[in-house]
């Protein structure tokens, strides 16, 4: 079962926990959200957060240290893992 996740959808759980980005700034799906202000503590917490809202487990095997670096990199994870 391959899942499309929509980027805007994940842009919406995502956003918030960049604390570096104007909230009217645009967020391009290759944008690395480290500059943007995702920390790995906020990575923790945003991965919990997608989780829930997508109702679904995050595969461990699949988490990569890049795994939360972009919008598009969150969007393979999270395809994967409903897949």
């Amino acid at each position: 079962m391959q899942v499309q996740l929509l980027l805007e959808e994940i842009e919406a759980v995502v956003r918030p926990h960049l604390r570096l980005l104007a909230p009217d700034a645009p967020l391009a799906p290759d944008q690395a959200l480290g500059e943007a202000g995702l920390d790995s503590m906020a990575s923790i917490e945003l991965m919990l957060e997608l989780e829930e809202k997508f109702d679904l487990a995050i595969r461990d095997d699949l988490i990569t240290e890049t795994s939360f670096s972009s919008l598009e990199e969150i969007r393979r994870l999270l395809e994967g893992s409903a897949a």
